[in-house]
């Protein structure tokens, strides 16, 4: 099962992040959401320090973003972290924004019914995995299993998504 999604948000989007980590919990996947987290008061490299911290508990990330994200410096810089960790990566708009070219290699999220399939594509790329991995002998292959799971999560979601959005 997967660990831990790490809602990556600016401040001013707290409530639409809440919803999106509220409907990925009712999907049966734990959230770390920093607006319940009274560290992140501090900032310079304590707050990075503190993030990254947060971030080790964690194995995905969903980006909230809309129009202000383009605005913040940490939301950028918990993306690389986070595709630096071969994290299972997405990002949710609600609406229509123009992403910069790095963010449309993962999947967007458009609607809450979306991020239920990021859950379900989650959970049954997590279950392959696992199964593979345990196939495996040694720790390299375990690790090139892992991390070709994560390119077939993306490309299954966004396919499972373009599917969704044409109707069939």
């Amino acid at each position: 099962m997967p660990r831990k999604v790490f809602v990556s948000h600016k401040k001013e989007d707290s409530g639409t992040a809440s919803k999106v980590a509220e409907r990925i919990k009712t999907n049966g996947i734990a959230t770390y959401l920093d607006v319940i987290d009274d560290a992140l008061a501090s900032d310079g490299p304590e707050l990075a320090d503190h993030i990254r911290k947060r971030m080790s508990e964690c194995d995905q990330l969903v980006a909230v973003l809309s129009t202000t994200t383009k605005d913040s410096w940490w939301v950028p810089w918990e993306i690389g972290v986070a595709s630096e960790k071969d994290f299972r990566i997405a990002s949710y708009a609600e609406q229509y924004i123009s992403l910069p070219s790095y963010l449309q290699k993962w999947p967007v999220l458009q609607t809450m019914s979306e991020v239920d399939l990021y859950c379900e594509y989650s959970k049954r790329n997590e279950q392959v995995t696992v199964r593979k991995m345990d196939e495996a002998y040694s720790a390299d292959r375990k690790s090139t299993i892992f991390k070709s799971g994560i390119g077939d999560f993306h490309k299954e979601l966004a396919r499972a998504l373009v599917t969704k959005r044409r109707g069939y």
